[in-house]
């Protein structure tokens, strides 16, 4: 298998776990060329919203960082549209469960048209499926094989950020405070390390470029 070198991880904070009710409150980046990283951008996003107590102590954001730091909303998807557009992949944690039913959301209030993002790389599903021998299917695409392999019941298989850092025996901090940009880092540091493991089980892996 090519291993995928050069790609653009994405992470969000959000105000709820509800897309068409709740709002992205911060984007978090890391740009990676050739296996290394080589940017790493984050912003929080000014959006006319309240933050659920439970996502706030998930991330410790207020609306008074919202008002002081925040971006337009607009400003904020542009840029992020811009950065995915440019990227020659784009990888995620638990993406398609998540943060992308917030971007579509997002593009749809504010009549944006939405990227293709069905073969966004999920680092959850490509773990999970690892850890569950369950590789991707011939054509099928990442977006199918992510809600095929992390709607299985699997007890006791834990595959947050933080489980797979520690599962994978990866030496970085996970701080008890999610914040999207250092999200986007670690996420980079699990897809890195599962392109060795997806290869050594299924032989291929079955990662692909985005088309």
């Amino acid at each position: 298998m090519e291993s995928i070198r050069s790609y653009l991880v994405f992470d969000f904070e959000t105000s709820g776990l509800y897309p068409e009710t709740d709002r992205i409150i911060q984007v978090g980046l890391c740009i990676v060329s050739d296996g290394e990283v080589v940017g790493q951008d984050g912003w929080l996003v000014n959006q006319d919203t309240r933050i659920h107590p439970e996502a706030a102590a998930v991330h410790r954001i207020t609306v008074g960082d919202l008002k002081a730091r925040g971006i337009p909303p607009l400003d904020s998807l542009t840029k992020l549209l811009k950065a995915m557009g440019e990227a020659p992949a784009c990888v995620g944690h638990n993406i398609h469960r998540f943060d992308i039913p917030f971007l579509l959301a997002e593009c749809r209030r504010l009549g944006v048209a939405p990227p293709d993002c069905t073969d966004f790389i999920d680092t959850a599903a490509l773990f999970k499926g690892w850890r569950l021998g369950m590789p991707r299917k011939p054509m099928e695409t990442s977006k199918a094989y992510a809600h095929r392999v992390l709607s299985k019941r699997a007890a006791g298989l834990k595959y947050s950020i933080p489980a797979c850092v520690r599962q994978l025996g990866i030496q970085a901090s996970t701080p008890p405070v999610h914040e999207a940009g250092h999200d986007a880092y670690l996420t980079h540091l699990i897809f890195q390390s599962l392109q060795t493991m997806v290869s050594a089980a299924s032989g291929d892996g079955r990662i692909h470029r985005r088309r």
